[in-house]
């Protein structure tokens, strides 16, 4: 919410003169969502297409408005757009808390270095909420396949609520919030390739033909054996 009020009013006429200085803070903030971005893109296994950042992108190519974009070769699934989508959300909250408290409210660093540190944070904070064209991926992959969307919420939804009696019952607290994420995706996986398993299982217990079954046959371990002619054969 922070990060969508900023960039409403600072990037508006509202702003006034801060409007050009809002609008090069926005610039650099812009080169991390969209990086973010393309990371999350090759840690989920869709390979990008490109990357472009602009800072030309009015109506007519000649108002200073800073705007960039990854574009896919494929859509991505449904929830691998959400993590995708608001790759630049998460990033950008760890970023911004350890520019705060790591940075400018400590004595280590010159005045320099912390008038940088709050310009980047800045900046951080006008770019790091989704935009409308992150949002439009999620709707147009949700729509491209509902069924699968609908079975991977289906799936994030169980591991949630696994993870959550898991908790209460054990009485285990992460002390990292990254740790409850990684978890949820690690009962994810194994649920899902746990399913796949079994859908193969189920298609070939399916296709096996009961009514004619192959018949078995038993190869032998050793060789033939040597078997010596008669001396009654030979004399006749």
């Amino acid at each position: 919410m922070i990060s969508l009020i900023l960039k409403n009013f600072l990037l508006s006429d509202r702003a006034g003169v801060f409007k050009p200085i809002a609008n090069r803070v926005f610039f650099i903030g812009v080169f991390f969502h969209e990086f973010a971005h393309y990371g999350m893109c090759l840690a989920v296994g869709r390979i990008p297409k490109n990357i472009s950042i602009e800072w030309w992108g009015g109506k007519y190519n000649n108002e200073r408005n800073p705007r960039g974009s990854v574009e896919h070769k494929e859509v991505p699934s449904f929830l691998q757009s959400i993590v995708i989508s608001f790759a630049p959300l998460y990033f950008s909250t760890w970023l911004i808390f350890g520019l705060w408290f790591g940075v400018i409210f400590t004595p280590f660093y010159d005045p320099i270095i912390k008038t940088i540190a709050v310009f980047v944070l800045l900046s951080l904070l006008l770019t790091a909420a989704p935009s409308s064209g992150d949002i439009g991926v999620i709707s147009l992959s949700f729509r491209k396949d509902p069924k699968h969307s609908w079975y991977q919420i289906f799936l994030i939804s169980f591991s949630i609520l696994a993870l959550w009696f898991f908790l209460v019952i054990t009485q285990i607290t992460f002390f990292l919030e990254v740790f409850y994420y990684l978890a949820i995706a690690g009962i994810y996986l194994v649920l899902r390739f746990s399913f796949i398993g079994l859908r193969k299982l189920v298609i070939r217990i399916d296709s096996y033909n009961y009514k004619k079954p192959q018949k078995v046959r038993f190869r032998r371990f050793t060789g033939r054996r040597y078997k010596p002619t008669k001396p009654w054969k030979k004399s006749e």
